[in-house]
């Protein structure tokens, strides 16, 4: 990756707006633009330097490059940054309640149709609160282009609302659509469920995924309360996530993040590829998971290709996009 624009590591959020063409996001360094078969940086922002008040953006989402959203956790609003404009074009309040707040790192944010779809948070209850996700009821707001609240959608799974036992709180699931279905994924229910955008939410369909040795789905359990301070990074027990969600008309592509819970000698993470074929109905996987800080963070498929973009920056100290593909 050339980088002459701005330093950019520790990518959040990622959306490959064209088969070209990477938008990425770090709450550490910023909004940074790529393409991704020369690896130069297009362009490059950091909302906490704005001029009229420091953003602090939970997520970004990108339709194209004239429209990249971004997610302002503090002040309830989203912000519209144009690529070739080089400026913040529009910013749209979100109608939230006193009771309700957005996650100020981390939650998921997709734009789709014109609507945006808001993971909320209960005001008031941390998210490390044992009861966080059953008070979080319909987590997931629709609002219009306006910024007003359509609907709220989709309670957590009872394995968070109601669960047998403590475990580590965070983001396992995620979210996105095509072909006005939302497709979401707790991994410990071994399926992706599959709702109709004009149904009533009460109801979905289900694919199931495969189990593979290498990967705990199931959500694991601790003996406490998880307390960060008393439990370091390294050997912190968490069973799979859902890193990110790509589908189109042929496939739909799971990407996870897999912590390695026996190796406690240092932080390890992994990230491993499904490929589910729309058509035939089969799963494809990799044999075994590659190291998330050797691959990176998976952003999306262009052409034939897994995109993939390694700016972790931790284990050295070049960035790269990498292309792959499953055979």
């Amino acid at each position: 990756m050339k980088e002459e624009l701005g330093f950019f590591q520790k990518p959040d959020k990622i959306s490959l707006v064209s088969d070209s063409v990477i938008v990425a996001y770090s709450g550490f360094s910023g909004l940074s633009i790529y393409n991704i078969f020369t690896g130069q940086q297009l362009d490059y922002l950091d909302p906490k330097r704005n001029p009229k008040r420091s953003l602090w953006i939970s997520s970004i989402d990108a339709e194209d490059l004239s429209s990249i959203y971004m997610l302002e956790a503090r002040q309830n609003k989203i912000y519209v940054y144009n690529y070739f404009e080089k400026k913040l074009v529009k910013e749209i309040p979100l109608s939230l309640d006193s009771e309700t707040s957005i996650r100020v790192l981390g939650g998921k944010f997709k734009v789709y149709k014109g609507k945006f779809y808001v993971e909320l948070s209960p005001a008031g209850t941390p998210m490390l609160d044992p009861n966080y996700y059953k008070n979080s009821g319909k987590f997931i707001g629709v609002f219009d282009s306006a910024g007003t609240l359509e609907k709220r959608i989709i309670d957590y799974p009872k394995q968070l609302t109601n669960p047998e036992g403590y475990f580590v709180p965070d983001n396992y699931y995620s979210f996105n659509f095509y072909g006005d279905k939302m497709y979401i994924c707790f991994p410990f229910e071994k399926i992706v469920r599959v709702y109709d955008l004009e149904s009533d939410w009460n109801n979905f369909q289900s694919i199931p995924i495969p189990s593979l040795d290498y990967m705990e789905m199931d959500l694991i359990y601790i003996p406490n309360k998880f307390l960060p301070n008393e439990i370091p990074v390294e050997v912190r027990q968490i069973s799979a996530k859902v890193s990110e969600i790509v589908v189109d008309e042929s496939y739909l592509y799971l990407a996870f993040a897999i912590n390695d819970n026996e190796n406690n000698d240092r932080f390890r993470e992994y990230s491993t590829v499904f490929k589910f074929d729309l058509k035939e109905m089969k799963w494809y996987a990799q044999n075994e998971p590659i190291d998330y800080y050797e691959i990176g963070s998976f952003a999306g498929v262009s052409g034939e290709k897994l995109v993939f973009l390694d700016a972790a920056v931790v284990i050295k100290d070049e960035k790269f996009i990498n292309l792959a593909t499953i055979e």
